[in-house]
């Protein structure tokens, strides 16, 4: 939440990720928690509070829960406020306001996918925290939960006009990709830059998905007119270029 309503510098002008100090005085300025979940309802009254009431009972469980409705945040670019507002068609703070965290503007978006398991978001939390850590980015992430996958969306921010942070950046989004795939997880969005390299971790079956694109690709587009590249799929003159 602080990195769309905050900037870094403002809790820690030093190099590197900010320390727990920082963080326990954005939890303390911006009233969450370390971890927080938002979430919506939906249907009529009483089938929301049938729900709300089974949620609220298996979260007051976790040690020094806390509830809050969207009346209830006090600061006007609170997060949750605006999620509600966009869940009821009103205009809202872009989500991207984080890019600015460092300043520079410059993010990549790195997305594995996993099973609805709170094991799994560990394992992942762990594994992309502590090399964003190693190579001296914050991590910045939320955990979308599906029907029956959830999305680890990790934001990796950087100064983009500052080369040698840009090429560290780039660097350690393709060892994320390639942990990710050794641990059996594919992302499901990514950057233009780092189509191809992500499109060639899903490789089963001697890449039976890829021959089946490129099939596709051949019969429907066979001028390669149609976004050449998109996702790693190639028309049939590019490809191996």
């Amino acid at each position: 939440m602080a990195g769309i309503n905050a900037t870094k510098s403002q809790y820690f002008k030093g190099p590197g990720p900010i320390p727990d100090s920082a963080a326990k005085q954005i939890m303390a300025d911006q009233e969450i928690g370390m971890w927080n979940f938002y979430g919506a309802l939906y249907g009529p009254p009483p089938g929301m509070d049938t729900l709300w009431s089974v949620i609220r009972d298996a979260f007051t469980r976790v040690p020094g829960a806390k509830f809050y409705f969207p009346e209830d945040r006090k600061q006007d670019n609170d997060v949750l406020k605006h999620r509600a507002q966009t869940m009821r068609g009103v205009p809202r703070l872009t989500e991207y306001g984080f890019v600015n965290w460092v300043g520079g503007g410059g993010h990549i978006g790195f997305s594995p996918v996993s099973p609805i398991k709170g094991s799994e978001a560990m394992k992942q939390y762990t594994m992309v925290r502590d090399r964003m850590h190693e190579y001296g980015f914050d991590y910045m992430s939320v955990f979308a939960i599906g029907w029956r996958e959830m999305h680890h969306v990790v934001e990796l921010i950087f100064d983009r006009h500052d080369a040698a942070t840009r090429s560290r950046a780039h660097e350690l989004f393709g060892i994320l990709v390639r942990e990710a795939a050794a641990a059996g997880y594919g992302e499901y969005r990514t950057h233009i830059s780092f189509m191809d390299q992500i499109a060639k971790t899903y490789g089963w079956n001697d890449g039976a998905t890829m021959k089946f694109n490129n099939l596709l690709k051949d019969a429907i587009d066979p001028n390669g007119i149609l976004a050449p590249g998109k996702q790693g799929i190639w028309p049939r003159r590019f490809r191996g270029a």
